[in-house]
């Protein structure tokens, strides 16, 4: 397994004008200074591991944007308004002036701008110091700094910004391009796009020569730590990743073909690099499950203490006013009469004898040491038959693309579109849940009624989809 070197990243000033113009200072573990850090081509390879680290923390990527804020929003659970579960009530229902609310919006604001001006940092010092780099690496650390500022950008686009189908002319976040302590502008939405899809071409462009594109996601130790960097692409922004980012951000601007462009790319090597989950790794196997699908992951993040996700929300140990709770008859009906054949479903979702319930286990550790243990999804393949299903023109690429992962899951294909929409809906609630993108699917449908796990839909307005700028950020404006 990849040996992670964490990277501590430390204030360079205090909180008072967070945001768009908040800047950190990179520091490793053993306090060298920054001057030093970014002597060698291992000191930059040390600091772009820290962002990869960082990305687990609670307010991105650990909680808050994989199965707290944002599945909240997506009406997964059901919440008691007493006690402690109050302000998860709260959130559930929109109100995002809560104390709480307000806590999150800043924390997941003000530590993902932090991490983009630390990309920045390794950007350009490393366009200062091209010379420390061996043959590719330059190309490729780069271009994995390139790729996760775009995705870093995006999702608090998407978090943030308006409802991009009817208000892409709306001012929503800024961009940062550059380490600097003066602040950027807010940017229309559809100019933050316009910043995504560049970054993305220049990480493409930089990842041309990516080992994966030959040799595949290289899921297994070389030896060296050094040689290792390289290997497990899956757990960086590989080529791959980057074109399904790609895919996933021409879709929200709704640049349908150009979407369909990118994804065919990733498609076209799925087979080979990216296979399916054997059905009977997961279904039946009540030891050692693959529930997050690990084969099929274009990127993920490694978190070691994965399992608190599992023990702190969805355990069966919990009390009724801790547990993430989604009623049984809510599951049922998004799984639909085929949930027993469905992987997604009795794999994921077990039994508790103290419960009227199933529980959600995809974050549970199981019995053993494998990769799969650690593994947070980011982006999956499966999604890029789903941008095929509903963006392509072509009538049999529609059919073959949803085909493909309902023959995966264990379901039956469609025979023609007349279910299309509603499969991809029922697709987007079973596929990622837990993961942080139903909402952001609502979102970019602009959908007036979602589905609820309180039993009846929720309507939606445009204000209930875009949280609201923290107020470190307005009040520095």
């Amino acid at each position: 397994m990849m040996k992670y070197i964490k990277i501590m990243i430390i204030l360079a000033g205090i909180w008072m004008n967070a945001g768009c113009e908040s800047w950190l200072d990179v520091q490793p573990v053993d306090q060298v200074s920054e001057e030093q850090l970014f002597e060698t081509e291992s000191g930059f390879m040390q600091a772009l591991n820290g962002v990869y680290v960082e990305m687990n923390q609670s307010a991105l990527y650990g909680e808050e944007l994989l199965f707290k804020t944002v599945e909240i929003l997506a009406q997964r659970y059901q919440f008691s308004s007493a006690y402690e579960q109050s302000k998860y009530y709260e959130l559930s229902k929109f109100n995002y002036t809560s104390d709480y609310a307000e806590e999150v919006a800043a924390n997941i604001w003000k530590e993902a701008y932090a991490l983009i001006l630390n990309l920045n940092k390794i950007i350009e010092n490393a366009e200062l110091k091209k010379e420390l780099f061996t043959e590719e690496h330059y190309d490729w650390l780069t271009g994995e700094a390139y790729a996760l500022r775009a995705f870093l950008h995006f999702d608090l686009l998407r978090l943030f910004g308006p409802v991009y189908v009817t208000d892409s002319d709306k001012l929503s976040i800024c961009y940062n391009t550059h380490y600097a302590l003066s602040a950027s502008d807010l940017l229309p939405a559809s100019e933050v796009v316009e910043k995504v899809i560049t970054d993305l071409q220049e990480a493409e462009r930089r990842l041309q020569t990516d080992p994966i594109i030959e040799q595949g996601p290289l899921s297994s130790d070389a030896g060296t730590d050094s040689e290792n960097y390289w290997r497990y692409r899956s757990l960086r922004m590989n080529y791959y990743a980057v074109k399904a980012l790609q895919a996933r951000v021409w879709l929200y601007a709704g640049e349908n073909e150009k979407a369909c462009e990118a994804a065919r790319v990733v498609t076209k090597v799925q087979e080979k690099y990216f296979p399916f989950t054997e059905y009977t790794s997961v279904v039946g196997n009540t030891k050692t499950p693959d529930r997050v699908f690990s084969s099929e992951l274009l990127f993920a993040l490694q978190n070691t203490k994965r399992n608190d996700i599992f023990t702190a929300y969805f355990s069966p140990d919990l009390s009724d006013y801790q547990i993430f709770k989604t009623p049984k008859t809510f599951l049922e009906d998004v799984f639909g009469v085929l949930r027993d054949k469905d992987m997604r479903y009795s794999p994921i979702w077990l039994e508790a004898t103290n419960y009227d319930f199933r529980c959600f286990y995809k974050y549970a550790k199981v019995e053993n040491t494998n990769l799969y243990n650690y593994l947070i999804p980011l982006i999956r393949v499966t999604e890029m038959y789903y941008i095929l299903a509903e963006a392509s023109t072509d009538k049999t690429e529609v059919l073959n693309s949803i085909n493909m992962v309902l023959e995966a899951r264990g379901l039956n294909k469609l025979e023609s579109e007349t279910l299309l929409q509603e499969t991809l809906l029922s697709e987007y609630q079973k596929e990622f849940w837990g993961e942080g993108q139903l909402f952001f699917y609502y979102k970019r449908l602009n959908k007036s009624l979602i589905s609820s796990a309180i039993g009846q839909p929720v309507a939606m307005e445009a204000v209930n989809y875009q949280m609201p700028l923290p107020q470190i950020e307005t009040d520095y404006r």
